[in-house]
């Protein structure tokens, strides 16, 4: 056509325009505007179903970080209160026991698996490692813990470690070279093992005490006073985790004295375990923190455009928010 364009148009007899409007351009608008009503509605809908599916994956990730996280602060608590023999760095002792306390621990109706809660846990440490890259701050060589990419990498060795074949898929979703991960079930079986011990040993020493003297850990919250702090509380106390957890570690260590958890409003991300006065102090900020990665995660999901998870049928699982592993 010489480069030009044409439009085809559809010409109305002068005679038809009066009856036209009544009998073809009415049904026509009626047409147009139920359309829009239900494009209007339906991305509202999906709007809503995206905003709920986003807060699935925080609470799940908020929870499952808290969980790791007071798994290794009663580890020194374990370690504190029963002495075990603990060569290297206590830290890393922590962090090993509360990753098999995380992969022992059974599972509440209705939560997340175990692999959804530890690929959170990497996640968050992984996402951390990469926030410290990006704003060119130092790494601390000298800290008591290892550092944030080395804890990713452990949690994944020991995951995969503890069932190579079923866990097969995390050696790709997490890039563990092959030189550590010919490693990781000598890993798992040797924390596996410290762990069993010191639960034998828990055993036998609370052979002397009867259930009416055995020690207890209590928990206590403050109000979490930042801006989500309420909605935060309200997952915290309406999981149980925190109670199912200081139940289990009192029921199954040997503890000469009563620990108490406590969830405080407090400046720092941090959470400790203070031996002097036999308590855990949780910062809500630390929970806050929590929240924070986890919709920085949110976001590099977004950008992504395949997901890689922990476990082979993921892709099928009711729980399709969860967050894939970021590959640098």
């Amino acid at each position: 056509m010489n480069g030009q364009q044409t439009t085809s148009q559809r010409m109305i007899p002068p005679a038809d325009i009066a009856t036209t409007g009544g009998r073809r351009l009415y049904p026509c608008l009626c047409m147009i505007m139920l359309a829009a009503f239900f494009i209007f509605t339906a991305g509202h809908s999906s709007a809503r179903e995206t905003r709920a599916s986003n807060e699935e994956y925080e609470r799940l990730f908020v929870l499952a970080n808290v969980e790791f996280t007071l798994w290794h602060e009663l580890a020194h608590v374990v370690i504190w209160e029963m002495k075990p023999p603990v060569f290297g760095r206590e830290e890393d002792a922590a962090d090993n026991l509360a990753m098999i306390a995380e992969m022992r621990m059974q599972e509440s109706e209705g939560e997340a698996g175990m692999l959804e809660k530890l690929q959170a846990v990497a996640d968050g440490w992984k996402m951390e490692w990469r926030l410290i890259q990006e704003d060119e701050l130092e790494n601390a060589y000298w800290d008591l813990h290892a550092l944030e990419i080395q804890r990713y990498y452990n949690i994944a060795c020991l995951v995969y470690g503890a069932n190579p074949e079923k866990h097969a898929v995390i050696l790709e979703a997490t890039q563990l070279p092959t030189d550590r991960a010919e490693g990781c079930r000598d890993e798992y079986a040797m924390a596996n093992h410290a762990f069993d011990w010191l639960l034998s040993q828990g055993s036998h020493r609370m052979k002397d005490y009867s259930a009416i003297n055995r020690r207890v850990i209590s928990v206590r919250y403050e109000d979490n006073r930042s801006i989500e702090g309420e909605k935060l509380d309200a997952w915290l106390k309406e999981s149980g985790l925190v109670e199912r957890l200081a139940e289990a570690v009192a029921r199954r260590f040997y503890l000469p004295r009563n620990v108490e958890i406590s969830f405080e409003n407090c400046p720092f991300a941090n959470a400790a375990w203070n031996a002097e006065t036999a308590n855990i102090k949780f910062c809500h900020s630390l929970v806050n923190r929590f929240l924070y990665l986890a919709r920085e995660l949110q976001k590099d999901r977004l950008r992504q455009a395949e997901a890689s998870f922990w476990q082979p049928d993921a892709g099928n699982s009711e729980h399709a928010y969860r967050l894939s592993l970021r590959k640098d």
